[in-house]
């Protein structure tokens, strides 16, 4: 992942590009209290009703993060963005010129048009997708060796999915790279098809299937992690969180 230290070094975000963020919770202890107070009363209530600590810290960082990329992508007040929701429960951002800063972010903004984004979170890390003029869904999941996964995936996979993992040199690895490919597929569509999981099939590769643009992330040996989008996934960046000054 690229390091950028400062929120007037991120680079454009073009409509031919998808940018990844990586966030490291357990990394971001000193910068909490300032990505909480970026946050909505809702999503204040929001993390405050989860029961373990650890997914507290993971909904109000995911929250926060994703409040200063979008002021640094569209030139709004990190606290005043505002989002409204799907039938299905999909967030969108919905932009208020009004709320434009500095000229050179209100330009970035302008050239480009409508910003798309998704969050997913699990275990230690937090993942972060940007996208214009696009669908875009992400997902990163732990690998749980613990776990039967043949038996999930007999529930949830179709066929064809299983027997690819069962043949596969690692099951866990394999399943949870579909796993990950399924549900950001999901969140990319926007359909709420995950009680239907078993209903429909992802590649194994990258690459394009019934219009929808199939990309694995690269997420260390401990996590399985993907994006999907409606369009070519030509110019992909990740970069890394934890060094952008948030203060």
């Amino acid at each position: 992942m690229e390091t950028i230290d400062h929120l007037q070094n991120i680079p454009t975000l073009g409509t031919s590009d998808i940018h990844i963020w990586g966030v490291e919770v357990p990394r971001l202890r000193e910068k909490f209290q300032t990505l909480e107070n970026l946050l909505c009363s809702e999503e204040r209530a929001k993390a405050a009703r989860f029961k373990r600590e650890q997914d507290r810290h993971s909904s109000t960082v995911s929250r926060g993060a994703l409040r200063l990329l979008l002021a640094a992508y569209s030139g709004e007040e990190a606290e005043k963005i505002n989002f409204q929701y799907s039938e299905n429960g999909k967030p969108y951002h919905v932009p208020q010129a009004s709320r434009l800063q500095t000229a050179e972010l209100r330009g970035r903004r302008d050239a480009c048009g409508t910003i798309a984004f998704n969050i997913s979170h699990s275990g230690d890390w937090v993942v972060l997708a940007f996208g214009r003029e696009r669908e875009v869904g992400v997902d990163v999941e732990k690998i749980r060796r613990e776990l039967d996964v043949m038996s999930i995936a007999s529930r949830y996979f179709t066929p064809e999915e299983s027997r690819r993992i069962e043949s596969a040199e690692d099951l866990h690895v394999s399943f949870f790279h579909h796993w990950a490919r399924k549900e950001a597929y999901v969140k990319a569509t926007g359909s709420g098809l995950f009680r239907e999981l078993s209903s429909f099939s992802v590649p194994d590769e990258d690459g394009e299937k019934d219009g929808w643009f199939f990309q694995r992330l690269e997420a260390g040996s401990k996590y399985a992690s993907a994006v999907v989008s409606d369009k070519p996934i030509t110019k992909l960046s990740c970069f890394d969180f934890q060094a952008l000054e948030v203060s």
